[in-house]
């Protein structure tokens, strides 16, 4: 993966809208490989740090201990990045994607337990290749992978029916 196919969005991908206006804190999203990472950056400050984690707004409260225990015991924090530059980051992050402490840590963060009273969306619709659009599981013990579809447009509607039911 080259950092260049990273791409950061201002749309929260878990609930389809903006995030709050934060003061003086920048808050971006990407999505990669079934993980939502939240990169913030602190702008208009003197720390030119840039961050990257996993979402956590729906996840269950015992999970964050239980994350925590994954990153004391870890050789790393497998999905937690830094850095002072933003092109700088979304390079460590490019080099990290399929190794095999990324696996691991995704396997991790995957197998925590969803708060099952979060009312984020069921499904988030990316796109893997030309022509073929996925409809990943916010909780993936819930609920299987969709796809592919032919547009974006056509895998909205099928998730949004779904949804419905």
């Amino acid at each position: 993966m080259q950092a260049a196919d990273i791409h950061l969005s201002f749309t929260d991908p878990m609930t389809g809208q903006a995030p709050r206006s934060t003061r003086y804190r920048e808050t971006q999203y990407t999505d990669l490989d079934g993980v939502v990472l939240v990169v913030h950056h602190a702008h208009r400050s003197r720390s030119p740090l840039w961050s990257a984690e996993p979402y956590m707004g729906h996840l269950h409260g015992s999970a964050h201990a239980t994350w925590a225990r994954h990153l004391q015991v870890g050789t790393g924090g497998g999905l937690i990045f830094a850095h002072v530059r933003r092109r700088d980051l979304l390079e460590q992050i490019a080099q990290a994607v399929g190794t095999e402490e990324w696996v691991r840590a995704r396997d991790a963060w995957m197998s925590l337990p969803r708060d099952r009273w979060w009312s984020g969306r069921r499904f988030r619709v990316v796109r893997r290749a030309p022509r073929q659009w996925w409809a990943l599981p916010a909780d993936p013990a819930r609920e299987a992978e969709r796809g592919p579809w032919r547009s974006e447009r056509e895998a909205l509607a099928a998730v949004g029916a779904a949804e419905q039911v």
